[in-house]
């Protein structure tokens, strides 16, 4: 979606009240300045919604995240085929890591990797 189309739409569910402002986000890391993004949410979203919303959106701007996101989508894949138990070992999330020859730290990737498989469900033993 274009900016331009963003800002249209944004504007007209503010106009019918659908949005509602719920917070300026804080000086952003490593910004030379300008105005400080707004974060939107529906009127009834409660503040926590609203800080996780937020922390994702950080998240998703990693690209170490969005590294380890695939990485640990391809694990969770191979669970599924080969109907293994909802578990893994770290070192076995390294194993996979290097398999791919990901160009980022393999340790970072892997603690982020391990943390979302424990999201999503799956025992990870350190």
């Amino acid at each position: 979606m274009s900016e331009p189309t963003a800002y249209r739409a944004l504007k007209q569910l503010r106009s019918l009240r659908i949005v509602v402002p719920a917070l300026k986000v804080s000086k952003v890391k490593h910004s030379k300045g300008g105005p400080r993004p707004t974060v939107w949410a529906f009127e009834n979203a409660s503040p926590d919604e609203v800080a996780e919303a937020l922390r994702l959106h950080y998240r998703l701007l990693s690209p170490n995240y969005r590294i380890a996101e695939k990485v640990a989508q391809t694990i969770l894949d191979e669970f599924h085929e080969k109907g293994k138990p909802p578990e893994i070992t770290y070192r076995e999330i390294v194993i996979h890591i290097r398999e791919l020859k990901i160009p980022f730290t393999t340790p970072d990737i892997a603690d982020l990797a391990a943390q979302y498989l424990h999201e999503k469900g799956i025992k990870v033993w350190r």
